[in-house]
């Protein structure tokens, strides 16, 4: 990561001071002149598929022709690729310019701002002064009182899988929750939902969007022919279209169709959003550390942050379908997360665990990871991915995940992240 950007948040916790409301971050873009304002925005909230359907719907609007901003969290392999523009993150000289306009601002009132906040508002400016024609925008934490929501001009909501994480935060029932990501819907603004999310939540999100007046839609599950789910991805039919994901597993198609629903709506107001590149969006898009093969065999390797319980239920359901033995695991996880259940899913197809900590704030102590699996041990970063790899390779997986923080860290010591 760019040593600025290091020493400059690190003198900011993760979160912040709490919030109740957007009046502090507003306050903080008022003096930095407000560049949101003058951005168009697709927002997406939820609890887990954010990512892959911005990624989506950023990569066919870029294709397009479309100047297209794209913000996601965390980063993955340095805090650079959070913020892109048709995909190319946003270089270093840009970032150390930007820095100084929002620095000075920052630190002088003393208002407990979170590392999500200011990187947003680098963000925002950012993407105003390289006049994007619009960006798809994912959230931090929730809906209603991310950041995020400052914005005024949004295109379409798109409220993805919601399930339990950041219960500390967002509550820990499915109906606080989904309080939460539907803070995300406007007045008269369409809200895209994902099909398979629990009644519960869509009773609080159709609520809502009644509230506001807002359309809802729900891909239409009976108009959907999956023709094929490999690990190379995936092929199918909706509403008598030809569609195909780079991206594996069946949770992939679903994250698609809401995708195709949502262009669908932001092409009334983007005209050259057509079918082909929908398509050809959808079909190219690849999304790091989301179910990310990044070697085919001998061993294949996988790369997924599955933090969560939701998460790892859709790695498991696709690590269960595939015939490599035997199936080795780098697993590491965050102690704020609900790893026990999430684990609970993934061990019982893992012939062998290597566990870690220390990656990142406030993981999981790796011996209590270790007993979750039937053969499950700990090892030190430096040397986890050489002993994975070597037990897996002959004919073997590999699989990287619990955290996508992981990639990161491995990649300081040579590893496959």
């Amino acid at each position: 990561m760019n040593g600025e950007i290091i020493n400059f948040l690190g003198g900011y916790t993760k979160s912040g001071a709490p919030v109740h409301d957007l009046s502090r971050f507003a306050s903080l873009m008022d003096r930095l002149g407000n560049p949101q304002d003058r951005l168009k925005f697709v927002h997406v909230a939820g609890t887990n598929g954010k990512g892959s359907v911005v990624r989506m719907l950023a990569n066919s609007l870029t294709l397009a022709g479309y100047r297209t901003g794209e913000f996601t969290s965390p980063f993955i392999y340095r805090y650079n690729d959070r913020i892109k523009i048709n995909g190319i993150e946003i270089p270093d000289e840009e970032l150390s310019r930007i820095i100084s306009i929002v620095r000075p601002v920052v630190e002088s009132d003393g208002a407990g701002y979170s590392q999500f906040e200011i990187t947003n508002a680098i963000a925002f400016l950012y993407f105003a002064e390289q006049d994007c024609d619009i960006v798809v925008l994912e959230t931090g934490v929730g809906g209603l009182y991310d950041s995020t929501n400052i914005i005024r001009d949004n295109i379409c909501s798109v409220i993805m899988s919601i399930s339990f994480d950041h219960t500390a935060i967002l509550g820990d029932k499915i109906t606080d929750i989904a309080f939460q990501k539907a803070g995300i819907i406007k007045d008269e603004c369409t809200v895209v939902v994902y099909p398979q999310n629990p009644f519960e939540a869509n009773m609080v999100i159709d609520k809502y969007a009644a509230i506001h007046g807002s359309k809802v839609i729900r891909p239409d599950l009976s108009k959907l022919n999956i023709l094929r789910s490999k690990p190379d991805g995936a092929a199918f039919t909706y509403k008598m279209r030809d569609y195909a994901t780079a991206m594996p597993g069946n949770h992939q198609i679903y994250n698609a169709l809401t995708a195709i629903e949502a262009a669908g709506v932001i092409r009334k107001k983007f005209k050259k959003l057509t079918d082909s590149k929908i398509f050809d969006g959808i079909s190219t898009a690849v999304m790091p550390s989301r179910c990310q093969i990044v070697r085919k065999k001998d061993p294949m390797i996988i790369i997924d942050g599955a933090h969560n319980p939701e998460g790892m239920r859709a790695l498991t359901e696709f690590v269960a379908s595939l015939p490599q033995y035997p199936k080795v695991m780098i697993c590491g996880m965050s102690a704020d997360k609900d790893w026990k259940t999430a684990l609970s899913y993934i061990s019982p197809y893992i012939d062998k665990a290597y566990c870690i900590d220390g990656f990142c704030p406030k993981t999981v102590f790796a011996p209590k990871l270790a007993e979750c699996f039937k053969d499950g041990e700990t090892a030190p970063i430096s040397e986890v991915y050489r002993r994975a790899y070597s037990y897996a390779e002959n004919g073997g997986m590999l699989l990287i995940g619990g955290s996508l923080y992981i990639p990161s860290a491995l990649n300081k010591f040579g590893g496959q992240g």
